[in-house]
């Protein structure tokens, strides 16, 4: 008698859960008061943002550009393009940037990828036996 009860209030659970878990959709993230939530600019693959002082945003895109967003509008050519150089398969490729502390008087911009050394990137993760 107490294993057909369980049985009941389990598919009773059941049938109240799967249609919740079919309509399930992703939360809306709320947005601050006095900030709005607005598509700025296309731009495919990106990995990393920075803003500089005067207000630009540089982008870096996974296959190696460093793009510009400025008063508004996405720069047409890239201000760096590093894809002879980098290894952008699976997790690789431009994946930061970042100001120097000192960027207002230096200007340098510190960039994160991975380096093509030897002309072919690797498809594989590495093995090793002895793990």
């Amino acid at each position: 008698m107490l294993r057909r009860l369980l049985l009941l209030v389990t598919m009773g659970l059941l049938a109240g859960l799967i249609p919740a878990l079919l309509d399930a959709r992703p939360a809306a993230a709320d947005v601050p008061a006095g900030f709005e939530d607005s598509f700025v600019t296309p731009v495919s693959r990106p990995t990393a943002m920075a803003f500089t002082p005067d207000g630009r945003m540089l982008i870096t895109t996974q296959p190696g550009q460093l793009r510009v967003f400025k008063e508004g509008a996405l720069l047409r050519e890239p201000a760096l393009d590093l894809s002879k150089k980098t290894c952008s398969n699976s997790e690789r490729g431009l994946l930061g940037v970042a100001l120097d502390p000192d960027f207002s008087s230096n200007g340098y911009v510190y960039l994160y990828y991975t380096y093509n050394k030897s002309g072919a990137c690797p498809v594989h993760q590495p093995q090793r036996n002895d793990n």
